[in-house]
């Protein structure tokens, strides 16, 4: 693991954050409500349906704000996808935790209030957590097992299946979003190990082999995927939530794929599977106390024009 895989790491993870403000804003004022009332519930329910935010895409694509948003997801994809081509999949992205770390600061000179002590506690849970991943396995050598891929990709598929029929009962707001958010995390660690895959081939074969092998057209359905995913979760609940559950899931996953296609030499050791359970705890304590600080509360969810004329009347 080089210096630049983690610089590229770390700016993936700040276009992403940008990107995660800029398209929550817009996305969580777009709502589908059910037309099917409920006796003695007067408020608005989310509406019932695979994805309903496929209803609300048409009106994203025209908003400048979204927009913006989706310049930061491409401008981040870029970064990402140098990061794993030099890096551990399992390292970088791990990283892109870093995110909500990067967002207390801009918290901080919005509102003009200093971090809490959780802000500190959870920033240090979080670093914590990846100075033990990175020492434990900065170092392993990778590789590309292309026979296993198929296999992964099946299991994602199953699980993002699964979690999709979950939400579809009677859960809450909050547990749907985190569902949601969970197959997003799914969904992009995935993305992930397809980009390793894809680049992996170009730099053997050149731009010309790539139409030619199915990875890259995975890629491009992966990604699309977890895109939706990713506009369901911001749509159907707070962004914290969501942000807090993708964040958490899309390491622990990819950790799994790296031990199953990348690691030349997986962790089987006590030594190293207490390293990686043990950053993957401190991680995710440290997003879980981050994404709900009352600090980063303005920043993450910032009223629109209209919700804050509304809130004037």
């Amino acid at each position: 693991m080089n210096l630049a895989s983690i610089a590229l790491g770390i700016l993936a993870a700040a276009l992403f954050a940008a990107a995660a403000a800029l398209q929550h804003r817009v996305t969580s004022t777009h709502r589908v409500v059910s037309t099917q009332p409920v006796p003695g519930d007067r408020r608005d329910r989310p509406a019932e349906g695979w994805l309903p935010v496929l209803a609300v895409v048409p009106g994203l694509l025209r908003h400048r704000v979204w927009l913006a948003g989706l310049a930061c997801n491409v401008l981040g994809f870029a970064a990402h996808a140098a990061a794993l081509h030099t890096g551990s999949i399992s390292i970088v992205q791990a990283l892109l935790s870093v995110q909500l770390l990067l967002a207390l600061p801009l918290a901080t000179a919005r509102t003009g209030r200093p971090p809490a002590p959780r802000d500190w506690w959870g920033t240090l849970a979080v670093v914590a957590g990846l100075v033990t991943l990175v020492l434990a396995r900065g170092s392993v050598p990778q590789t590309v097992r292309h026979g296993r891929v198929p296999l992964v990709l099946l299991t994602v598929v199953l699980l993002i299946a699964g979690l999709l029929v979950a939400v579809r009962g009677r859960l809450g707001r909050v547990a749907r979003t985190a569902a949601v958010g969970v197959a997003a995390g799914a969904g992009f660690s995935t993305t992930a190990v397809l980009t390793v895959v894809v680049t992996d081939e170009l730099a053997r074969g050149g731009p010309a082999a790539l139409p030619l092998h199915w990875p890259l057209y995975a890629l491009a359905l992966s990604g699309l995927v977890a895109a939706l995913l990713v506009q369901e979760a911001f749509r159907s609940g707070s962004l914290p939530t969501a942000l807090t559950a993708m964040t958490v899931a899309d390491p622990v996953f990819s950790w799994v794929w790296g031990a199953l296609l990348f690691d030349a030499a997986p962790p089987t050791s006590v030594t190293a599977l207490s390293a990686l359970t043990a950053s993957g705890v401190a991680i995710a304590v440290g997003v879980g106390t981050l994404a709900f600080s009352p600090t980063l509360a303005p920043a993450v969810e910032l009223p629109t024009p209209a919700e804050h004329d509304t809130n004037r009347r």
